[in-house]
């Protein structure tokens, strides 16, 4: 991260109101960004490559390396292409009193869709990444109204979205910041309605009864 680049910022959001800014890592998404775009090609050769090993009788080898390049190939396409988006944006993400919105999503999230926010590979409390664990994955994208892109990566992170590193703040403070919003917001939701006048997102859309959580 660049010295002189802010991590932070407060803006006011068009849908949750005021709400802090966090930027993104601007040298970090550019250098992923060429070395994602490299990759495709290097999976598109592996593709005949192994139809060369195919019409030479080594079939196993060939069915391998052409299985092989296209998970390449689709992955680094996909990771360039979220890579893309980001580098559109100094702004990686909102985080506000009444949810978030990445600046690569399909619009803002309230935190009544959240389940819980952690990384589950890092037991140790050390995350590398931000995910978030939805309430209820299977029918959010309905509710949400999310593009095709955004249905295969969450489908893709297996239900979870996943914010990712590459922020001009440090992982572990990202996740804090929002774990204590949704936890303000739980508070809040526990209360009753009459602890706080209706928020500019309650307002925006009805209001879910909340599941139980079973996590």
């Amino acid at each position: 991260m660049a010295s002189d680049q802010p991590s932070e910022s407060r803006m006011r959001h068009p849908t949750l109101g005021p709400a802090l800014a966090i930027h993104d890592d601007r040298r970090r998404t550019r250098w992923r960004l060429g070395f994602w775009i490299l990759m495709i090609p290097l999976g598109i050769t592996g593709i005949f490559i192994g139809r060369g090993d195919l019409d030479s009788g080594n079939t196993t080898l060939g069915y391998a390396q052409i299985a092989g390049a296209i998970v390449l190939a689709v992955y680094a396409a996909v990771a360039a292409a979220t890579d893309f988006q980001r580098a559109r944006s100094a702004i990686r993400l909102f985080i506000a009193k009444d949810g978030f919105e990445l600046s690569t999503g399909d619009g803002p999230i309230s935190w009544d869709e959240v389940a819980t926010i952690s990384d589950p590979h890092a037991p140790n409390g050390d995350p590398k990444i931000v995910r978030v664990q939805l309430d209820d994955p299977q029918g959010f994208p309905g509710r949400q109204s999310l593009s095709p892109y955004g249905r295969l990566m969450l489908t893709i992170n297996r239900g979870d979205i996943v914010i990712g590193s590459g922020m001009a703040k440090p992982v572990l403070e990202v996740e804090t910041l929002m774990r204590k919003q949704l936890a303000e917001f739980l508070r809040a939701e526990s209360a009753g309605p009459e602890a706080a006048a209706p928020s500019t997102a309650a307002r925006a859309k009805p209001v879910r009864s909340r599941r139980t959580r079973g996590r």
